[in-house]
């Protein structure tokens, strides 16, 4: 029976790996051992730090960010502010804390999806919306739902500015309903879809119409300080393209019945536009469909795709319940849920169900955390802006060859691993992904260059001195990079496979000996190969792709 009693004592070396694998971007070595020793309650408590962001991205032209009231280099073309927004976001990945504030930004990327070249027009949009995930990450969901109405980049990417009274424009509505609160569920008759209708995105359409994009960044959330769209108006007080018609709901929202509060001259008010907002936030999150379907999304991204009626009933439906008595604030659900004996396989047999290692790694996962076990140092943008971006521009092209292309889903729904059923995370392995995987490993031991310089490279002399217990024990070495570097257990057989056919080499090394000589004349010529062709070995395993 699936569980979500908490797990009790000291984490250990493979639950350490478990947990933050999958509540952060990656933990490094020294990472993993320490928090080994914590119980699952300091843990928690660690992962609920909030994180900061990096100072925002500059122009190498000019050396200051485009952030207002800074302005964009009129000497660059638009699409190179693209590539630096994405690389100043995998930076901040890469240098985040053990918190859950990255994991919870990179899931709410995935959950409210954009797609960058809809608005590289407008540089500082995409950089906005990843400050609004990162305000809210580690908050309340449906603060952040309703922030996204009227976000500056959502605004332009679903075509809320195209929404006005008697020309509707239902691309944002529609996706509003389907993707980011109720969901989709099982088609009861036409246009009924269970949680909402087509009744129900023709009224919240209307209910949505006239706002529009501020470019001016004039327009200030006042809870998160964050440029947002504004209410379209000729005269500063009126809505000019606001519909004030009477907006009616299905019975899937109670057959609710939004009105314009105050109208003047034929117009709403501009105030009257954001109550119906918020009016049509409270009966969106009333649903008991809302809080599920977001449950869902949660658990499919940090415990397992497939959810069975047993999951339905014994975790959705109480995490649900705890969302919604929490006011939609989302750390208390991610609380039990990685505190639970169900997130640790504690619930069931060992030979059934278990989610360890049963999440195949995004190419972000797999880049991103790849660095950050090794703890691989980078050209910092503070110090070397162009061989920054020259090494970050590399790992974008990395992730496209894995099959992610960041910022640009092929889908508004976002990218296929995250919603597309029944293969979901699968979506990341065929065979030219895998290839590509397996090539990124070679990158890693070879290094990362631009011209003669070389911008990321793993020493693995260093790591293994640093790191290993006892490097000169072939049986400690192996079993400690396996127990880092893989999320599960290996049996016999498996194990020795790493340790005797590719690294000893069926025992014709003498490691030992080996590694003693390396240490008396820092001869490192046999040492460094075995180590390379151990690491790239685990690296390129099936294991490795999991988490």
């Amino acid at each position: 029976m699936a569980s979500l009693v908490p797990i009790s004592g000291v984490l250990g070396l493979q639950r350490a790996g478990h947990l933050l694998r999958r509540a952060t971007m990656g933990p490094s070595v020294s990472e993993i051992n320490t928090w080994a020793n914590m119980t699952i309650q300091s843990a928690i408590v660690a992962l609920m730090q909030p994180d900061t962001l990096q100072p925002f991205p500059k122009d190498p032209n000019t050396g200051t960010d485009w952030i207002y009231p800074n302005v964009i280099d009129p000497n660059q073309i638009n699409n190179v502010w693209s590539p630096y927004t994405k690389s100043w976001w995998l930076e901040n990945m890469r240098g985040s804390s053990l918190s859950l504030h990255a994991r919870m930004m990179w899931f709410y990327y995935t959950h409210f999806p954009m797609i960058m070249t809809r608005i590289e027009w407008k540089p500082q949009f995409p950089i906005d919306y990843l400050r609004l995930i990162h305000f809210y990450a580690l908050g309340n969901y449906k603060e952040l739902a309703k922030a996204m109405c009227i976000d500056n980049a959502m605004l332009i990417h679903l075509d809320g500015r195209l929404n006005i009274k008697g020309s509707p424009q239902e691309n944002f509505g529609r996706e509003f309903l389907e993707l980011f609160t109720v969901g989709k569920g099982s088609i009861q008759g036409p246009g009924n879809y269970t949680s909402f209708s087509e009744v129900d995105v023709q009224a919240l359409t209307k209910l949505l119409t006239g706002w529009g994009e501020d470019s001016t960044f004039q327009s200030i959330d006042p809870v998160t300080n964050i440029p947002r769209g504004k209410v379209k108006s000729s005269d500063g007080v009126s809505a000019s393209q606001h519909d004030v018609s009477q907006k009616i709901f299905s019975s899937a929202f109670s057959n609710t019945s939004i009105q314009t509060g105050s109208i003047i001259n034929g117009n709403a008010s501009i105030s009257s536009v954001s109550t119906e907002l918020d009016e049509s936030i409270d009966m969106i999150f009333n649903s008991i469909f809302t809080a599920k379907h977001f449950c869902r999304r949660i658990y499919r991204e940090f415990v397992y795709y497939k959810i069975t009626p047993e999951i339905e009933t014994d975790i959705i439906d109480p995490l649900a319940a705890l969302l919604v008595s929490n006011n939609f604030d989302v750390m208390p659900v991610l609380e039990m849920l990685l505190s639970s004996e169900h997130f640790y396989d504690v619930d069931t047999p060992a030979t059934s169900d278990n989610n360890i290692g049963a999440i195949i790694k995004s190419p972000v996962d797999l880049v991103i955390g790849t660095m950050r076990l090794f703890n691989l140092s980078v050209p910092l943008p503070s110090s070397a802006l162009t061989n920054h971006y020259n090494l970050f521009g590399q790992l974008e092209s990395q992730l496209s060859l894995q099959g992610l292309e960041l910022f640009e889903p092929l889908d508004v729904a976002g990218h296929d691993a995250y919603f597309q059923e029944p293969h979901f995370q699968r979506n990341w392995i065929s065979a030219n992904y895998l290839a590509n995987r397996y090539k990124f490993a070679e990158y890693i031991i070879s290094g990362f260059n631009s011209g003669t310089s070389v911008l990321m490279k793993l020493d693995v002399l260093s790591f293994i001195a640093n790191q290993v217990s006892n490097p000169s024990d072939a049986q400690v070495l192996v079993s400690e990079l396996v127990s880092w570097l893989l999320p599960i257990s290996l049996d016999t057989t498996r194990f020795d496979y790493f340790k005797n056919d590719v690294f000893l080499n069926l025992g014709v090394l003498n490691w030992t000996s080996e590694w003693q000589n390396y240490q008396n004349t820092s001869n490192e010529i046999v040492v460094r190969t075995q180590l390379e062709l151990l690491i790239l070995a685990l690296m390129q395993s099936p294991e490795y792709q999991l988490y």
